[in-house]
């Protein structure tokens, strides 16, 4: 299987954005220059295993998020965090359907898979 720079890259501009942070406000983060993370968004430049985490701690997203098309075992919710982000601004019944929505999903999946 061969990395998807430009799948990469487009969910880093995607959380980039989601932080409110210019490419420069980004680079400055990771101290590489603002044209080279410009080339790493766009997926024409692959980087260097450091500067991907640091992308990734600057972002605060999990490294299965970035690389989850590269990964045949990558999870495809990463981490709390993005479920924090689905469920910030929800009130307490909106909070608790979307919950209780997946964990019927969660048994669903499961008794479905047994029978496989």
């Amino acid at each position: 299987m061969q990395v998807n720079y430009i799948s990469i890259g487009q969910r880093i501009r995607g959380k980039r954005l989601e932080r409110g942070l210019s490419q420069a406000e980004l680079s400055e983060l990771i101290d590489r220059s603002p044209t080279y993370m410009s080339y790493i968004e766009n997926g024409s430049k692959s980087m260097s295993l450091e500067t991907f985490i640091n992308i990734v701690n600057a972002l605060r997203v999990s490294s299965d998020y970035l690389l989850r098309d590269s990964i045949e075992t990558a999870n495809t919710v990463t981490s709390s965090t993005e479920l924090d982000s689905i469920l910030k601004g929800c009130s307490p019944y909106e909070k608790r359907v979307i919950l209780d929505t997946a964990a019927a999903m969660k048994s669903i999946l499961r008794s479905n898979r047994k029978g496989v």
